[in-house]
């Protein structure tokens, strides 16, 4: 055969031999039936003539025929049919379209129903209907419907999809989303694979977050108040004053064993800040060990030798030398509720009321900036007074004292410059979580989490900001970089941005400040009775001088590889006597947590002062943390007045002289009038600024800049009467209970610089100061109160022989300098490289603000208990979250029962959370 063979046998070989053979057989069936008719005929014919016939009928002598036997296909129908037959079989297996495939995927399918359903195939054999879905289900399998990833095509092509996805990353949307429309657009998933997936993530992480995380429980009891430990019994007015007289905490005996195993955590400081985050761990479930070298655990002082005479007033009565102001109170509460709430109340008996009265606009703050509000600048300032109803005061005083431009008369902005960088404050501030929550979260999830503007503005200086907003107005200009920053005496061009815009958006909220009705005290005493009922302990008098640290899984150092030993665990601490309080390793090998050394004394007492060289010497120090500075130490200066406030008429409002803010008379361009750009606005102080700075932007020359440096490195910082950065509070003037508990006397704390008489510098890395060998003479120090004491006096002359006593504190240190190098460290965090070591304290926010100390520990606390980012972005599970989920709510009683007793309208107090 010449030529392609095809493979079709059926209609090439078997098709026409067989149709041939039907078709003869058909025609021989036909022949041998018209004979056999013709036969049957002729016998017929026969027994008409009367043939001898037998009895049957049958002719004698004569057989019947047989009628011939019929074919398979004795009809040309069958033939036709074979035909069809043949031409089916011939398609069937050997045509493009031939359905011998889907045949035997039908038989497989059988097969495997037999061998899946089993007995139930049966079932499926009585319910046709169900068979019938169970084989379309499975030719949607087959054909790939079910696959959870896109068949074909997809919706848009992949650049366009890249370019959306990038603009949701640009528009900060949220994480999630951004993730399920990649899977989408990029992967292929399907819109019901997408469901099942958020459906399935929702399960899981619901039920994470109702899980506590080690070592918290899920039920967490109550505590009573310590101003009622009966809970049957409501205490008196006079055994709640009694109470509150005592000094916060344990004093500490010398000798006295301190047992370790009952510990594993240990909080080192005093203060609200310390015991909040020994009161939120403690309700996690861990045994907090709170130790102060101070005697009285809250952070305040008491006068000593007032023993005699009228001094004797002032016997244990306390003071506030932190500056218990609470900016932003609903927030707050909202923070300290966790850790105060007892069996009876949400805030564990503490209530908060606004500094000032409705008289003054509820004023907290008087601001002394040397040229503010004057011609010039060596003339008297113009005090600047904050009230508490925030941006709109603000307006209103500066532009009928700085020559600010008006508000409109609705209220808006209008052409106020003041108002219109307040609001830009607070929208850059609105991003200040973002940035501190990037402090306990892994560098690899910052580096996937965009930069808000707060971060962007922590790198930057206040200057810069404050010369674009009052390019024209020095005085307004002077007033907000007074706001910004007047806990610590640097200037604009030092000061971070961040720090600058939180202090702002803290001083200008409309909530004015707030006071712990019986001061810090009060608040102490109720976050140390969580401490002491969950199992821990508040000692006093316990000066602590070194942390302890051992490796506890040896690893031996390879140097053919290069390799160290990881830093050391810090284990516990030794006291001032040698004692060594250490945490037993034995007993932490079979627990699912880590014991804890929490030091809330600020980055450069925990890693300079408290560690030992050796350690810091081999294993370094936080990052970035060389290069940054500390705030110059303070003295407080502690008064006792007689009479009372109202006697001495002065309220609660604090007085602070900020130099750093002083007015610059602007160089202005003779042609148009306008700011000339190498002034730096904010900078009064030419004599104290670095120079270096100066010489570079005024166009100076290197070496005479070095010189000009120099120069300012061998000046002598002293206090000076009327000019230097000073502080004045009376604390016993914003607590409303203070004359009730205390009667006719005055409680007032001055805060200054400390002198280069009592510190020294050091230009180390980082740059630290140390109190002198000598700490100054008698002389020295008597000098120094008096020119405070003359101070003081300038400004409230009302007070001139009402001084009753007087102690000097300090040098007391203070923690980081606010510049922006402190906000870009990223060591600058509470967990550090070395295990089982924190850093608390206002290092991580902003020094000087109580909101910003409580936001502090917060960070610390969940450093600890070890939340991870899933938990803080995606859950919003914290400590505080949690603690709320699982811990017992209080038995609220109609008739409120407080912590202190006070007389004051509920206007004037925070509502409880």
């Amino acid at each position: 055969v010449v030529g392609q063979l095809s493979p079709d046998v059926v209609s090439i070989y078997f098709s026409p031999v067989l149709t041939e053979l039907a078709v003869q057989a058909l025609e021989n069936y036909a022949a041998n039936l018209l004979e056999y008719d013709d036969i049957v005929r002729d016998m017929e014919a026969m027994k008409e003539k009367q043939a001898d016939v037998a009895a049957d009928g049958s002719i004698r002598g004569i057989e019947p025929p047989e009628p011939p036997i019929a074919p398979l296909y004795r009809s040309e129908y069958y033939v036709k049919e074979l035909r069809q037959v043949l031409s089916e079989t011939s398609d069937h297996f050997h045509s493009r379209k031939g359905g011998w495939r889907v045949h035997a995927r039908a038989a497989r399918f059988e097969r495997l129903m037999d061998e899946k359903y089993g007995i139930f195939r049966p079932f499926l054999k009585q319910y046709p209907e169900v068979d019938k879905f169970v084989r379309s289900v499975q030719v949607k399998y087959a054909n790939g419907y079910f696959s959870p990833i896109r068949q074909g095509k997809s919706p848009i092509p992949k650049s366009t999809a890249v370019i959306i996805l990038f603009m949701m990353k640009r528009g900060d949307i949220k994480w999630e989303i951004l993730t399920l429309s990649a899977l989408f657009f990029l992967v292929g998933l399907q819109p019901w694979a997408l469901v099942i997936l958020i459906a399935g993530g929702h399960t899981l992480l619901e039920g994470r977050k109702k899980r506590a995380v080690k070592p918290m429980e899920t039920y967490i009891p109550t505590v009573k108040p310590y101003f009622r430990m009966n809970r049957d019994e409501v205490s008196s007015r006079q055994t709640k004053i009694d109470l509150l007289s005592r000094p916060v905490g344990k004093k500490h005996v010398a000798g006295e064993i301190i047992d370790m195993m009952k510990y594993d955590t240990i909080i080192l400081g005093s203060g609200p800040d310390a015991l909040y985050t020994a009161s939120l761990l403690s309700r996690a479930g861990r045994k907090v060990l709170v130790m102060t070298a101070r005697s009285d655990a809250s952070g305040c002082y008491t006068i000593e030798d007032c023993n005699s005479g009228e001094a004797k007033k002032f016997d244990n009565v306390p003071f506030d030398v932190c500056s218990s102001n609470i900016s932003k109170i609903s927030g707050q509460q909202e923070l300290l509720a966790p850790a105060l709430s007892n069996s009876t109340d949400y805030q564990g008996g503490v209530r908060f009321a606004k500094i000032g009265s409705e008289t003054d606009g509820y004023a907290f703050q008087i601001l002394s900036v040397p040229g503010m509000g004057s011609d010039e600048v060596a003339d008297t300032p113009c005090p600047f007074v904050l009230r508490g109803d925030g941006v709109s005061s603000l307006m209103e005083d500066a532009a009928a004292s700085l020559g600010d431009g008006w508000p409109d008369a609705s209220g808006s902005i209008g052409n106020s410059a003041t108002g219109l960088y307040s609001a830009t404050c607070e929208s850059i501030n609105s991003s200040a979580a973002h940035y501190y929550l990037s402090k306990i979260l892994e560098d690899s999830v910052n580096e996937m989490r965009s930069d808000g503007v707060y971060h962007s503005a922590a790198s930057r200086y206040a200057s810069g900001f404050l010369g674009k907003g009052f390019a024209s107005n020095p005085h307004a200009r002077s007033l907000m970089a007074a706001i910004g920053m007047n806990e610590e005496n640097i200037e604009p061009t030092m000061t971070s941005m961040a720090a600058h815009v939180t202090n702002v958006s803290a001083a200008l909220s409309g909530e004015g400040m707030h006071y712990p009705i019986g001061g810090p005290r009060a608040l102490c005493h109720a976050l140390s009775t969580v401490v002491e009922q969950s199992g821990g302990c508040v000692l006093t008098n316990v000066p602590v001088t070194e942390l302890i640290f051992e490796h506890l899984n040896a690893v031996a150092s390879n140097e053919k590889d290069g390799k160290e030993k990881p830093a050391p665990q810090c284990l516990g601490v030794k006291l001032s006597d040698g004692t060594e309080l250490k945490f037993d390793t034995k007993s932490w090998k079979s627990r699912d947590y880590s014991p804890a050394v929490i030091s809330m004394h600020g980055f450069i007492t925990t890693f300079i002062r408290l560690m030992p060289d050796d350690i810091r010497t081999k294993y370094k120090v936080p990052r970035g943390l060389p290069a940054l500075s500390e705030s110059r130490p303070v003295f407080k200066l502690l008064f006792g007045l007689r009479g009372s406030a109202k006697d001495l008429e002065v309220t609660g409002i604090d007085f602070c002289r900020v130099p750093g803010a002083g007015l610059v008379q602007d160089e202005l361009d003779p042609t148009d009038g306008q700011r000339i750009d190498n002034v730096i606005p904010g900078d009064i102080n030419q004599e104290s600024k670095d120079a270096t700075n100066v010489a570079a932007v005024k166009g100076k020359h290197n070496n005479e800049a070095k010189e000009l440096k120099k120069a300012v490195d061998k000046s002598h910082v002293r206090f000076e009467t009327g000019a230097s950065w000073m502080k004045i509070s009376f604390p016993s003037a914003k607590d409303p209970s203070f004359e009730s508990r205390h009667g006719n006397i005055t409680t007032c704390v001055v805060t200054v610089e400390a002198d280069d008489d009592f510190v020294s510098l050091f230009e180390t890395k980082p740059r630290l100061f140390t109190s002198q060998s000598d700490q100054g003479n008698a002389t020295q120090y008597q000098v120094l109160i008096d020119r405070i004491k003359c101070d003081l006096l300038n400004v409230f002359p009302q007070l001139e022989g009402k001084i009753v006593c007087s102690q000097l504190i300090g040098p007391i240190y203070r923690g980081l300098s606010h510049n922006p190098e402190r906000y870009v460290a990223k060591g600058v965090r509470p967990q550090s490289q070395y295990p089982g070591l924190f850093a608390g304290g206002s290092d991580l926010t902003v020094g000087g603000s109580f909101s910003a100390s409580i936001v502090a520990g917060w960070l610390t606390a969940n450093a600890v208990m070890g939340y991870s980012a899933i938990d803080y972005l995606f859950l919003q599970k914290n400590i505080t979250s949690d603690l709320i989920n699982f811990l017992e709510e209080p038995d609220v009683e109609d008739e409120e029962d407080t912590a202190v007793p006070y007389d004051i309208p509920k206007s004037e107090l925070s509502a409880s959370s």
